[in-house]
Parts: structure tokens; sequence; C-alpha cells
């Protein structure tokens, strides 16, 4: 009884000797020769674009990326892990390489290049593996998911190799297959396209007039008004003139979107805002003006202004200052009572 147990404690310590000593020599060499049953092919095309292929032990995935990586930070790749490999833990490893030759194509399986990462398949039956491109990877490392180093060179596309590593598994681990998804991973940003309106009578001195324009109390410059990347979330924006009306606005970026903004300015001149009934004749210094819900230039100084109704009139003085809003309102009311 006692040998049965030796021999069975033995060859599971020879098994993972076996194992430890083929992962070891894996770590340490960075650059090799290696061939692959098949090249698997992943097109990112586009920014939410989701791809779910079927792989195999000795087969190797290549993804690439959109042509436009702006808003892209690293790639997704989740893993639906065969029980037997989830049983046969650390038996599968996955790999990535970097200079590769010839370059990946589907007609090619012999490659020479440069391992950058190395790591086996849990004993569990899925597994997400972030694949950063840029500094700024916008998910944080959590409990459910493995993130590897930096991978730079992603502009051909990034090479995934799957590996036994591990001897005297069943022939049915062999043969499983592995059900890999790849999406992107998209940054925490997005684009801001900014445009001013000067007033038509500036159009020919837009020159002469000048502004400043502040995002988040940040100066932007006017280079800078088309595809602003900005963060996600909320922003606040201000135009700051001696010769136009200060604006203020708020906005919103939305993620790997461009959101448009459009600001009129208007110029330092008082602005009257007339409201009165139907039929009134309104008079402003002597002259007949024409009412209307838009706001009427007027000049700096003292103006007044006259109402007439009927038989009832109305005069207002008004003392208008640069950069000021005016309202006149005429009410005509009628009260009713009860007596006694």
């Amino acid at each position: 009884m006692k040998r049965i147990v030796f021999q069975k404690i033995f060859g599971n310590a020879k098994k993972f000797i076996s194992f430890s000593l083929v992962l070891t020599s894996l770590v340490f060499v960075s650059a090799e020769n290696f061939r692959v049953r098949k090249l698997i092919p992943i097109e990112l095309k586009q920014l939410d674009q989701k791809i779910t292929v079927e792989s195999g032990i000795n087969d190797a995935l290549f993804v690439t990326l959109p042509e436009d990586v702006t808003y892209v930070c690293g790639i997704e790749l989740t893993f639906k892990i065969p029980e037997i490999i989830a049983t046969w833990q650390d038996s599968v490893a996955y790999m990535l390489y970097d200079s590769l030759a010839p370059s990946p194509n589907q007609t090619e399986l012999n490659y020479y290049g440069e391992r950058v990462h190395l790591a086996t398949f849990p004993g569990k039956l899925s597994l997400t593996v972030h694949v950063p491109i840029t500094k700024d990877f916008s998910i944080k490392d959590n409990p459910y998911s493995v993130r590897i180093p930096l991978y730079q060179n992603f502009e051909k596309g990034i090479f995934l190799r799957f590996m036994m590593v591990m001897k005297g598994v069943p022939e049915s681990l062999e043969n499983s297959i592995l059900e890999v998804t790849a999406k992107p991973v998209l940054k925490n940003q997005g684009a801001l396209n900014l445009g001013l309106v000067l007033p038509q009578s500036d159009s020919q001195e837009a020159g002469e007039k000048t502004y400043s324009v502040f995002i988040d109390d940040k100066p932007v410059q006017k280079s800078e008004f088309k595809n602003k990347i900005l963060s996600t979330g909320e922003h606040h924006l201000s135009v700051v003139s001696d010769s136009y009306r200060n604006e203020l606005r708020t906005f919103r970026i939305e993620q790997a979107k461009t959101t448009n903004l459009s600001v009129a300015l208007r110029g330092i001149e008082p602005l009257l805002k007339l409201s009165c009934p139907k039929d009134t004749k309104v008079f402003l210094d002597t002259n007949q003006i024409a009412t209307s819900t838009d706001p009427i230039v007027v000049s700096q100084g003292e103006h007044t202004i006259k109402f007439i109704l009927g038989d009832y009139e109305i005069v207002k003085t008004l003392s208008a200052e640069n950069g000021r809003t005016y309202s006149v309102n005429l009410n005509v009311d009628a009260s009713i009572s009860e007596e006694d």
C-alpha cells in the first residue's frame, strides 16, 4: 500500500518537475523560432466592435486595431476555458510576441519573434486579459482580470500564441478548443469642436477685436478649437473679451465621441428688450421703432422710451451702459372687485 502511494506521489512530482522545467525554459527565452498550426485573424475595424473566434492549443491569433486609434488604449481578450484545461491548471500557456518575421498572415506558419509576455491558464473557466497599448490605460487593476505590461509596437497588430507546457496530459486536453473574444478598450476621452460666431458687423474687422477662451479655467488657443481632446464628463467654457460680452457654457464630453459647440459672440453695446400689448406705438428718443422679440441695440447713455396705447401715454427714462441688457415691460391690466 505504501509503495502504491509513493508511486503516485512520485509520478505527480515528476510531472510537476517536468512542467516546471518547460515553463522555466520558456520564461528565459525571449527570441525564438516557432511554428503554429493555424493563424486566426481578428480585425477590429470599429471602436465598438467585438469579435469571437475559436482557437486550438497550438494556434495563434493576430489582432489588428482600427486605423484611427485616437481613443483606443488597449485590447481586452476574454477566454472561455474548457473544463479539462481548468482541471489541468497551468498546463496551457498563452504568449505574446513582437518583432515577428515574416509579417503574420494565414498562409505562413513558421515565425521568428521576440516573446514579450508568457502566462498559463488558471484553474477556472474564464479569464480576461488586458493588453495596454498606451500608458493611460483606462481600466484599473482588479481581481477579475490580468493586465500584461505595455505592448508598444501595436501598429502591425498583436500576436498571441497558445502552447502546451505540461507533459503527461490527456489527449482530449490537447484537442480542446478555446473561445476567445476580443474588443478595443477605449480611453475615457472624447473631442470638442468649438465654433465661435462673430457678429456680422465684425466679420471684416475680426482681427481688431480680441477674446480669450478658457475650458475648465485653462486657456485654449484658436488652433485647438477643432478636435480638442478632453476627459469624459462635464466641462465649463468661458469666453472673456473687452470687445464682446463674456459668454459661459456648460457641455458634456462622451467617450470616443465628438461634441460640437457653437457660441455666438455679442457686442458690448447695450441691448433693449421690449414687451408690450399689440397695437402699442413705441418711440425711442422721438423715433418710432417696430416692436420685436429680438433685443434692440442702443447707444450708451441716456434714452427716453415712450409707449402710446389708445389714449394712454407712458414715458420711461433709461441710462444704458455697455455690456448690459435692459427689459422694459408695458402691462395693461384691469381689476374686478365686488362692492356691498
